[in-house]
């Protein structure tokens, strides 16, 4: 058989496999895994940072009176000003120019503005990201009891971001938000006990602090107590229980309640199979901007042969960086379904989703380095990728197959080069 050939049947046997696993990987547990907003974190989008509540002026007249009183040094007015920019109240908003006030206030010591300025540095919103200034200035705000604060700061110690990862010290934090009656920190802390970050794991305390949290109508509590349901993880496995919670959470806007009442609705978990109603939650969550919402809706109108609809969805996955949209645009653009074949942009969106630990594409990459025609070939990048593909793989005896028929070709130093690569691989670099 001519080599060419080979590889072709070799590629499209990669392929399907890639989209089965796909299609396995997308239920093969209950709710959607957790995807971070902002980088890779253990909450994601259910935990974003929090500013002081308003201390907002309500109308032009009375924001001109601040601004003239925050001219004149007075730090109060200052914060005031600035919580008006960073929100728009009775002003264009300018971040800015929320920024500019709330470090002067900051300066002076007003706990309020130091929270708020924290997290315009952490969100990067009006000044460059910087971890570890919003880290400096929520510690101060948290310092003086600033509830939002000591939640802010939890988070941050809880992602590693601008601090050393320690859930102890998130723990410390996100008590003391709970303390003043915050229900999300509530939440929080029973989400440590029942992962057993910082504490061993408790699932009667995760439980007693979610329902604490869901009593003050913390949704992502609620979230929390549906997937333990659904998961029968420390419960009895109850879908219709797990469908009370995520609505409960899912009504107040909870994007991962959102996408697991619809992914219900799509299975007939605990409800009627219903997929009106489960297309309506996936896009209440997707419209949020979750990820894994966006993929399930991809899958949805894939599977309905609606390829272009399916393109939307995966095409917001991925430009928000998550590495299964990542993969599913690339075999969008390598097949022509719902778009015009383009293996050159198919094969980029593959190294993205590779990078990022996407199993399926380091795969259908290796594969692609094999063949050599949307890329160079090199029989050592391909066997590279595709054995890290068999290292996370779901089936990784098909991994193995295409990475043992690569190895047939290869060289005891081409071999000796690959291994090497593969051994300094790890998320987020490339192969080299």
């Amino acid at each position: 058989m001519n080599s060419v050939v080979r590889w072709l049947i070799i590629g499209a046997l990669a392929g399907a496999l890639s989209a089965c696993a796909g299609m396995n990987a997308g239920t093969t547990r209950g709710t959607p895994a957790r995807v971070a907003a902002r980088s890779p974190g253990v909450f994601g989008e259910l935990a974003p940072p929090r500013t002081v509540a308003p201390a907002a002026t309500q109308n032009a007249s009375q924001l001109k009176t601040a601004l003239a009183a925050a001219t004149r040094g007075d730090a109060a007015a200052q914060f005031v000003v600035g919580s008006d920019y960073l929100r728009g109240a009775g002003v264009e908003r300018s971040l800015s120019g929320a920024a500019f006030w709330l470090r002067k206030a900051a300066a002076a010591g007003i706990g309020p503005a130091e929270c708020d300025l924290g997290y315009l540095y952490e969100t990067g919103q009006g000044v460059a990201r910087d971890y570890p200034k919003a880290a400096k200035w929520y510690g101060k705000a948290a310092a003086l009891g600033i509830a939002n604060s000591e939640y802010n700061l939890g988070l941050l110690y809880t992602h590693g971001f601008g601090v050393p990862r320690d859930y102890g010290q998130a723990l410390k934090w996100f008590r003391a938000s709970a303390a003043q009656g915050d229900p999300d920190a509530q939440g929080l802390i029973g989400f440590l006990y029942r992962k057993g970050w910082g504490v061993p794991r408790n699932y009667t305390k995760a439980l007693q602090w979610f329902h604490r949290a869901a009593a003050r109508g913390g949704a992502y509590a609620e979230a929390n107590i549906g997937e333990m349901y659904f998961t029968g993880e420390g419960v009895a496995q109850n879908y219709s229980q797990a469908n009370r919670w995520f609505l409960l959470a899912a009504r107040q806007g909870n994007a991962l309640a959102q996408a697991a009442l619809g992914l219900a609705y799509l299975r007939g978990a605990g409800v009627p199979r219903d997929d009106a109603r489960a297309i309506f939650w996936l896009r209440q969550s997707a419209r949020e901007g979750f990820a894994d919402a966006q993929n399930l809706l991809g899958d949805l109108y894939r599977d309905l042969g609606r390829y272009s609809r399916a393109l939307k969805w995966y095409r917001a996955s991925a430009d928000a960086g998550n590495p299964r949209g990542e993969c599913y645009l690339a075999i969008a653009y390598l097949s022509g379904q719902g778009t015009a074949k383009d293996p050159s942009r198919g094969v980029a969106w593959l190294h993205k989703a590779a990078v990022g630990g996407e199993a399926r594409a380091q795969l259908m990459l290796g594969v692609q380095y094999m063949i050599g025609r949307a890329v160079p070939r090199s029989v050592e990048r391909a066997y590279a990728w595709v054995s890290v593909a068999a290292r996370a793989a779901q089936h990784p005896q098909y991994a193995g197959i295409v990475r043992n028929r690569i190895a047939a070709d290869m060289t005891p130093a081409q071999l000796a080069q690959a291994d090497r690569w593969v051994r300094a691989w790890k998320v987020g670099r490339d192969i080299e």
